[in-house]
């Protein structure tokens, strides 16, 4: 055996033991060049999961509408029109409810989901299919739409923002129609009549629409059973049975319970072993991450779903620690004060109002609390971005600055590592049941907020804290039902002391 057969089979042995090793390239691209054998190569090599790349996709029996000039120019890249391909080919399926089946694309970033969506619109405009539906996360992602079809040479193709439309007025044809999530669940009273965004979307598609829906970024329907929002994209799907829907995510099937909305995946209800999704979620949660490998991969097999990403080839990382000036500190302190004020003042406003229970009110100021605090750490690492980025384009390199805001996986990590403690330099909220004394009538506990002191950032701290009573429904209770804030249950946070 030779040293490069020994060192291929050393390193298969390693992709069978660790389940989300990332494959070879030559394996990738023997695999790409198999499904689908036009266009030009990618520009970056591109990798897939080991437990994907077990399994073939399906036989592709679709055949594009998409000019060769186009395919021949690399606007549109191999990987891409793969996607393009197999989306089109599962378009052509019909579920045993009598839904038009769904496409799910998990591309990372790098690949090109926004072209991948373009071409897929393209297409459907080529066979007739003059109207599609955009949904993204943002208005202003709509000049994003625009170039991604004017990169694939199709400028024709116009796209209307929802929210330029008046309520009722249709007087767009043809084209894209842009809108964002929230725009689903808006609603107008103007002159007396109730009008909604999700109404004049479907009097624009008409009952028998059978054009493109894409739900970009659709992870952020994850709640369909507890948001308006979510439920009116399951709504949105369930009268346009015979839409040809494509979700994008990078993240949408990262845990089963976000996949409630994916309802044209056909994995569940009528003709699958899964009669509801509540079914599915059970059987997969029950047999944990291996359930959900082989989930993936049926999907891939079928034909329904495909997931690449950027290999990491060559890439090095470090992390670049950001010391405070005086200064950031002082505006921090500042900034914590005046929080304090404020929710001793909103505090009093409400009890004189009689507002103090509605949680609404107490989650919008929590959230508004949590947001601000969030945005003065990231504006406290500008200068230095900026410096860094200076010294990199000097070397002739090009700069990308991703801001990952959520912060919601590094907040559980450290809470396991502190057994439930937060070292967290904002004001902390928890519960403590106030004990009644004997002999008086048995009521439902209510619950004390304490709100930890303002933490200064110094070493110096003490234990002194304000205690502000409240109802059961009062702020933090309230917080539990925002997807803006991370709620700390239990937690008696340092407290510091102002000076």
């Amino acid at each position: 055996m030779n040293k490069s057969h020994a060192a291929q089979s050393l390193l298969q042995h390693k992709c069978n033991l660790i389940s989300y090793f990332v494959v070879l390239p030559w394996q990738i691209i023997a695999l790409f060049t198999c499904a689908a054998a036009i266009g030009v190569s990618h520009p970056d090599i591109v990798v897939e999961t080991n437990t994907l790349s077990s399994v073939p996709p399906p036989d592709i029996t679709y055949t594009l509408s998409i000019p060769p000039s186009s395919i021949s120019s690399g606007l549109l890249s191999a990987l891409q029109l793969e996607a393009i391909i197999y989306a089109c080919q599962q378009h052509e399926v019909i579920l045993q409810n009598g839904q038009r089946a769904g496409f799910l694309i998990g591309d990372g970033a790098g690949v090109g989901k926004g072209r991948t969506v373009a071409g897929i619109i393209l297409e459907s405009f080529l066979k007739g299919r003059k109207r599609a539906l955009w949904f993204s996360v943002s208005n202003d992602l709509k000049y994003d739409a625009e170039r991604d079809l004017r990169d694939i040479d199709a400028p024709n193709i116009p796209v209307f923002a929802l929210n330029k439309i008046k309520y009722g007025d249709m007087a767009t044809s043809e084209g894209v129609l842009f809108a964002t999530y929230s725009a689903l669940i808006g609603e107008s009273q103007a002159g007396g009549q109730h009008r909604t965004r999700l109404k004049q979307i479907l009097d624009w598609c008409k009952p028998n629409f059978d054009g493109v829906i894409v739900f970009d970024e659709c992870h952020k329907a994850k709640n369909a059973t507890s948001t308006k929002m979510g439920k009116a994209v399951l709504d949105l799907q369930n009268k346009l049975p015979r839409a040809r829907v494509v979700y994008a995510s990078a993240t949408g099937a990262s845990e089963p319970k976000n996949m409630i909305y994916m309802s044209r995946l056909g994995i569940w209800g009528q003709g699958t072993p899964f009669k509801t999704f509540d079914d599915f979620l059970h059987a997969i949660e029950k047999r944990g991450v291996g359930a959900m490998e082989i989930v993936a991969m049926d999907m891939k097999v079928s034909g329904m779903y495909i997931a690449r990403q950027l290999s990491f080839s060559g890439v090095s990382f470090r992390v670049e620690e950001i010391t405070l000036d005086k200064e950031f500190k002082l505006v921090y302190n500042k900034a914590a004060r005046l929080w304090a004020e404020a929710l001793e003042l909103f505090t009093k406003a409400a009890k004189t109002l009689g507002l103090a229970s509605r949680k609404s009110l107490w989650g919008q100021f929590w959230s508004s609390h949590q947001r601000f605090f969030k945005y003065l750490c990231i504006a406290a690492k500008v200068r230095r971005l900026v410096e860094l980025a200076h010294t990199e384009m000097q070397h002739g390199k090009c700069i990308v600055i991703g801001l990952q805001s959520t912060g919601e996986a590094r907040t559980r990590e450290v809470l396991d590592e502190n057994d439930g403690l937060s070292q967290s330099p904002f004001p902390t909220v928890f519960f403590k049941e106030e004990r009644k004394p004997r002999g008086r009538a048995t009521k439902f506990p209510k619950h004390r907020v304490e709100v930890g002191g303002v933490i200064k950032i110094s070493d110096d701290s003490d234990s002194d804290s304000d205690e502000i009573d409240s109802d059961s429904n009062s702020s933090p209770e309230s917080l539990q039902d925002n997807d803006d804030v991370i709620f700390l249950n239990h937690i008696n946070g340092p407290a510091g002391r102002l000076s």
